[in-house]
């Protein structure tokens, strides 16, 4: 299971890298039931439905009928580890 993170501390004009982020800021907003990271982000992106309805996801209530897709800046944590979400890959944080 992957647990996703929105990072409200994240933005274009200010990118944070993985030193930088407040582990306490992030919200959880859903878990994922995938075997690695690119599985879970490729999940969370919203396609002819919204991502939060597909079945292996289980939604936190704040996102349950929509939100926007995964993008870099958020933050995925899969067995114990937090990797941060970049234009490429995951850096783990």
């Amino acid at each position: 299971m992957v647990r996703v993170y929105f990072n409200p501390d994240y933005t274009l004009g200010f990118p944070l890298t993985g030193e930088e982020v407040k582990i306490e800021n992030l919200q959880h907003i859903a878990d994922v039931e995938a075997t690695d990271l690119r599985e879970a982000f490729e999940i969370c992106q919203n396609m002819d439905i919204p991502w939060t309805g597909r079945p292996e996801v289980t939604p936190n209530a704040i996102v349950v009928n929509g939100t926007r897709s995964v993008a870099p800046g958020d933050v995925l944590e899969l067995d114990g580890e937090w990797f941060l979400v970049g234009p490429a890959d995951f850096q783990r944080i």
